[in-house]
């Protein structure tokens, strides 16, 4: 064989190998994303629990072909500060070489972590975080599958007038609120948003309105001495997972009497560890999330009942228990993200965007009864994502409102004693 014909036979050899590797790969079939948690730090419960929601799912994304026809896997990076979330939002994107970042829980990390993404030109998907801000920047492929903080605050709003005032026997103009706030874009969004609701819509009696920050607040004594003084009906409270405890806590101790309590977001009053740290004592309080025991799965639309099913049955075997806040929001999140990328057939920024814009399903289509329409800002539509009103009775978190999405109904309104919510 001439040195001509050796060269030809090697580049032969080489292009068949290279062929065949380009098969085996396509036949692995593995499709990576990032996923930002905050698996340390005050936040690392929380963070837990949505990677755990993330996890169910991509087992059940994979168990039914995967995305793109590929096995989903994960690269996850902790991110317990927003300095943390950033750094790791690069890593992924230029070390790891994902095009698509997603997390992260909180409304303290997203906006790091997404303009981080968008630096490096990947695809940020957010699940969870309520940053009125976070779509507002110009960011083209930037997308949350969750409402805002405004609509948060609407929620919340919409209860206290519509179910809690006939309860007390008052018009919604009647009611004094006291509102009480941690103070990142988590804590001021929900509230500042009700605040403007509860007065201009409704012309409650705002009574009072207070901000600290929730990683160093150790006592909340003087805060419960001005609102005992003004003798709230409501106590309007979006706290983190230290400083609800605290609070509900130190307002027994000093018989800080009320009628009702109301907060939004999976964490504080709507986490697993406000129960596990009060027991019993925590009856009463309300927190605005997903669905929880109580909820009528057949009042979901057909697809939406059989996705839900499978969801909660994914959760039970894993978990033993209900899904949480935070299962349910990296859950509703990536099943979405599936259904964006089986549509692109690409995580091409532009066919992925094309693909997010023409999804239009009607609220009740999707797990935890969401639906799906974005806008132009890359955010899911406030009335396509259905929220709900749940209430601690006994140990669990369980779904009272709307009435028509729940068996279950609320207790103990107005609240009574302390020693007298069993």
């Amino acid at each position: 064989m001439t040195r001509r014909h050796l060269a030809f036979a090697l580049a032969a050899i080489l292009i068949t190998l290279t062929v065949l590797a380009a098969v085996t790969y396509g036949q692995s079939g593995e499709y990576k994303i990032g996923v930002l948690e905050p698996l340390t730090g005050p936040l690392a419960g929380e963070g837990k629990r949505h990677l755990e929601g993330f996890e169910i799912v991509r087992d059940m994304i994979n168990d039914r072909g995967g995305v793109m026809g590929k096995k989903l896997t994960f690269v996850v990076a902790d991110a317990p500060d927003p300095t943390a979330a950033a750094t790791e939002a690069t890593r992924l994107a230029t070390r790891e070489g994902v095009k698509i970042i997603t997390g992260t829980f909180s409304s303290r990390l997203c906006g790091a972590a997404s303009e981080a993404a968008a630096r490096q030109n990947v695809i940020y998907w957010e699940t969870s975080c309520v940053d009125p801000r976070f779509n507002k920047r110009g960011l083209k492929n930037v997308y949350r599958t969750e409402i805002d903080a405004t609509g948060f605050g609407w929620y919340n709003v919409e209860f206290i007038a519509k179910h809690l005032a006939p309860r007390f026997n008052k018009k919604p103009s009647e009611l004094k609120i006291a509102f009480l706030s941690e103070d990142s874009s988590y804590g001021q969004g929900v509230t500042e948003s009700a605040r403007a609701r509860a007065k201009n819509e409704f012309g409650m009696q705002e009574v009072a309105a207070e901000y600290y920050n929730f990683q160093t607040i150790n006592d909340f004594t003087p805060i419960i001495v001005k609102f005992k003084q003004l003798a709230p009906d409501i106590v309007h409270h979006i706290g983190y997972t230290n400083d609800a405890p605290l609070f509900w806590r130190q307002a027994r101790e000093q018989n800080f009497l009320f009628k009702a309590h109301v907060h939004a977001g999976a964490t504080g009053y709507g986490s697993a560890d406000f129960g596990k740290a009060l027991g019993n004592d925590a009856n009463g309080a309300f927190a605005l999330l997903e669905p929880g025991p109580g909820f009528k799965i057949e009042s979901l639309k057909p697809e939406g009942q059989k996705i839900e099913k499978d969801f909660r049955d994914a959760v039970q075997k894993r978990t033993g228990s209900y899904p949480l806040g935070g299962h349910q929001l990296a859950g509703g999140g990536l099943w979405l993200l599936k259904l964006v990328l089986d549509r692109a057939k690409s995580d091409d920024a532009d066919k992925f965007r094309d693909a997010v814009m023409s999804l239009d399903l009607p609220a009740g289509s999707m797990i935890n009864g969401w639906g799906v329409k974005f806008n132009q800002e890359g955010q899911n539509a406030n009335e396509r994502v259905q929220h709900y009103m749940l209430q601690w009775q006994n140990g669990q978190l369980v779904t009272v409102w709307p009435e028509e999405f729940t068996t279950m109904r609320a207790k103990w309104i107005p609240l009574p004693a302390w020693d007298q919510r069993k």
